[in-house]
């Protein structure tokens, strides 16, 4: 076979495996595992004047944390709402079941940013909130803040936790 024959099919080759290392999947699904928000698991208090509310996390599996907060009064404890972080497909989610609202029903949250300490969960269409973030302040405390994202930037809750 002559020399000018063999560089187009040795062209195409190369681009090929060119193509392929330039993928960032290289064919297999996206690495990312809720371990990345281990900072998360254990038990987290804020307290109040007259109330404390709490956060409990454990991560279930590679794609599952599970959760819950409740408001304790002296010796009741008040269930407020189960939550989880989540990923679907190669994306993370929060999603949030309250007592009492949204008919009992979950309501999940986009991850739109998220680091090794921190990320913010967004539902544009959701009365309230629209938006959840969570920061690692440091080893023993969390700074939480649903808020109403852009559209309602007034309205806002902080919740600082810890250990």
């Amino acid at each position: 076979m002559p020399a000018k024959n063999i560089i187009p099919s040795v062209c195409i080759i190369l681009v090929a495996l060119w193509a392929v290392a330039c993928n960032n999947n290289t064919g297999k699904e996206n690495p990312e595992t809720v371990a990345r928000f281990i900072w998360l698991n254990g038990e987290w208090a804020m307290k109040e004047s007259e109330a404390t509310v709490t956060e409990q996390w454990k991560t279930i599996n590679d794609s599952l944390m599970e959760g819950s907060s409740d408001v304790v009064k002296g010796d009741t404890v008040i269930p407020f709402e189960t939550i989880r972080l989540f990923r679907r497909a190669n994306e993370f989610y929060y999603e949030a079941k309250a007592t009492g609202q949204n008919n009992e029903l979950p309501v999940e949250f986009k991850l739109t940013s998220f680091s090794d300490s921190g990320f913010v969960a967004e539902n544009p269409q959701h009365d309230f909130p629209k938006r959840i973030t969570y920061k690692l302040v440091n080893k023993d405390s969390i700074h939480a803040v649903v808020d109403g994202g852009p559209q309602q930037p007034d309205k806002k809750s902080d919740f600082f936790y810890s250990e």
